[in-house]
């Protein structure tokens, strides 16, 4: 596990050697800056550290009491990159997406299942447990838009028992979900691995669902970055070679809505309780991810 800090003063400055004088400072970084403890100097009081500065990895030493846990969705992150972090950067190699692009589509995604769970269950207990997104018509459109128009599709019902028994596991650890399933035998997921694959594409792909390959990661991140490079050509079209952030945002707004209308900035796709937009999560979680070494 990666040891993950942030900085609680006001600036914390980042020396050449584990002293105080003139001619040791390297530069200084502000308050929330996340840190990267690699060990410790002479003695507790000073570490050695990594962090990200001006976009580029930075080593050195500080006094570790100007330091704290990093909170938990930076924590989370961190191990997320640690985890998966070699084998995105392999796949999305020759793309214009990024590693911290993948980092925020699965917080975006399924942070609130994965992120409280990867400090007590295995990786492959985390990746099952993965599922989501239970709403039924009229909040819903795509197909299956309730159980009776899955039930009526070729292995519905096998489609359909597999959905259910997601939803009841998922249960027994997020407590939204439980609320769900005890309210209606009728609910099942949508939602399928660590990045959301949504179950309209049962009809061209029924055998990533019935397979259970969702518990894969690689299955995950492959029929995501698929679909992402589906999402830019909507987006942007076929010749598209470099995406800023913000262009990464729409790219992943159309991930998530099927299309991006960029007169609506980052206020689209999926909108919470709070009337905060899918896309505005995803440039935060951009930036955060960004932050993380």
């Amino acid at each position: 596990m990666v040891n993950l800090y942030s900085v609680k003063a006001t600036s914390l400055n980042i020396r050449s050697s584990p002293k105080v004088e003139d001619s040791n400072k390297i530069t200084s970084v502000p308050q929330n800056q996340v840190i990267v403890k690699l060990g410790i100097a002479d003695d507790d009081a000073w570490w050695k550290i990594l962090t990200i500065k001006d976009g580029q990895p930075l080593e050195g030493f500080v006094a570790s009491r100007f330091l704290e846990p990093a909170p938990r969705l930076v924590q989370a992150i961190g191990w997320f990159k640690g985890q998966f972090g070699d084998k995105i950067n392999a796949t999305i190699s020759g793309t214009p997406f990024s590693l911290d692009l993948l980092v925020a589509i699965a917080v975006q995604e399924t942070y609130y299942i994965w992120g409280t769970l990867y400090n007590k269950l295995s990786i492959d207990e985390v990746l099952q447990l993965c599922t989501g997104d239970t709403l039924d018509a009229p909040r819903r459109s795509a197909f299956p838009e309730n159980k009776a128009e899955l039930l009526a599709y070729d292995k519905g019902d096998e489609m359909f028992a597999i959905a259910r028994a997601a939803l009841e596991a998922v249960a027994n650890f997020v407590p939204s979900f439980k609320r769900v399933a005890d309210s209606s035998p009728n609910k099942f997921c949508r939602g399928y691995g660590i990045f959301q694959l949504d179950l309209q594409f049962f009809k061209n792909n029924p055998n990533y669902f019935l397979q259970k390959k969702w518990y894969s990661f690689d299955e995950c991140l492959a029929q995501c970055v698929n679909e992402l490079k589906a999402a830019m050509r909507r987006a942007y079209g076929s010749s598209k070679m470099e995406l800023t952030d913000e262009e990464k945002v729409y790219v992943a707004i159309a991930y998530n809505r099927g299309s991006v209308d960029f007169s609506k900035k980052f206020k689209q796709g999926f909108r919470d309780e709070s009337g905060k937009y899918y896309g505005e999560y995803v440039w935060e979680y951009l930036q955060l991810a960004k932050s993380v070494p």
